[in-house]
């Protein structure tokens, strides 16, 4: 196990590596000024020259890269001049909205795909599986913006249940806080619960074709037990890999859906950055997003390391 874990490790932090790689060169190597995109042409030369000073643009490309690595391993990540403050406090506080949008979301993924899958494998080529597998197509198709729009306007603006959108802070409140978010994050697992049940359908209906479940059928095993004891644990494993990857998704996806509610997240972030040209914050943001991608890619390995042990043999 630890060895296993320990290769998909160092492949985590060399595909690290080669990203800020490509985030640096983005940025700030490839053709034009980053001063000058950052101010717009109208900024005045002595302007753009401090600013050149203050960010270090005006120094050797190695030595501004290895600066940049140096901040991020001691979370000096340099200040923001559209917000005028710590790039890291920036994130920090915005990773306080985000982190749980994207876990509440997942938590919706999995709760409702999982069950549902099972259920249409259960019924596969019944009314059952039809009506559940329309549900997916519907989930795949729509976007999850007009998703969330939809669920504004029955459940904050008819019924009045959510609120439309804003965040008031953990700190002030942490109920009403949660209940902020559980609009938004409704609308952002809809497709990830649409792709979730349609994988977990297809791994059961493998996993039911097995010998060892016909052979506990044969044997008078309740269909429960055959289900949840049998199958359902082998039928995890391809599950538990696309639910890591959908974690990737709802993270990038958050960028629309906390605009729509106005949620002051790393989306929202990412969004006025872009306006504001703000290419310290961006730069440091996507490394960000690749770390948090990594990091669940590690947990994946971990569990689908647990649920079948034979890659930590072949691998």
């Amino acid at each position: 196990m630890i060895d296993f874990l320990s290769r998909r490790f160092a492949a985590a932090l060399v595909t690290l590596v080669l990203a800020t790689v490509v985030v640096f060169a983005v940025v700030e190597v490839l053709p034009g000024d980053p001063a000058l995109v950052m101010l717009g042409t109208d900024a005045r030369p002595d302007t753009l020259a401090a600013l050149r000073a203050k960010y270090g643009f005006d120094q050797p490309l190695v030595l501004r890269y290895v600066t940049w690595i140096g901040g991020l391993l001691t979370f000096d990540l340099g200040s923001s001049h559209a917000y005028g403050t710590s790039v890291a406090k920036l994130i920090g506080d915005r990773l306080l909205v985000t982190l749980p949008l994207g876990a509440l979301a997942l938590s919706w993924a999995v709760l409702v795909a999982i069950p549902l899958g099972v259920f249409a494998a259960w019924k596969h080529g019944r009314p059952g599986d039809w009506g559940v597998m329309g549900f997916t197509q519907i989930g795949i198709s729509v976007p999850n913006f007009w998703f969330g729009i939809v669920l504004v306007l029955l459940f904050a603006v008819t019924w009045q249940f959510f609120p439309a959108g804003g965040f008031p802070g953990w700190r002030q409140d942490p109920l009403k806080s949660l209940h902020s978010l559980i609009l938004p994050a409704l609308s952002l697992s809809l497709g990830e619960i649409a792709i979730l049940t349609r994988v977990t359908r297809s791994s059961m209906l493998d996993t039911l074709r097995e010998d060892y479940v016909r052979t506990a059928r044969a044997k008078g095993a309740p269909e429960r037990t055959v289900l949840f004891r049998h199958a359902l644990r082998n039928a995890l494993v391809p599950v538990t890999t696309v639910a890591g990857l959908i974690a990737g998704f709802l993270i990038a996806g958050a960028v629309i859906i906390e605009s729509v509610f106005r949620l002051p997240g790393i989306g929202q972030l990412v969004y006025d950055s872009i306006n504001n040209r703000d290419l310290v914050v961006i730069k440091n943001v996507v490394v960000l997003f690749t770390i948090l991608v990594l990091s669940v890619n590690l947990l994946v390995d971990l569990a689908y390391a647990v649920l079948d042990p034979r890659p930590r043999v072949r691998t």
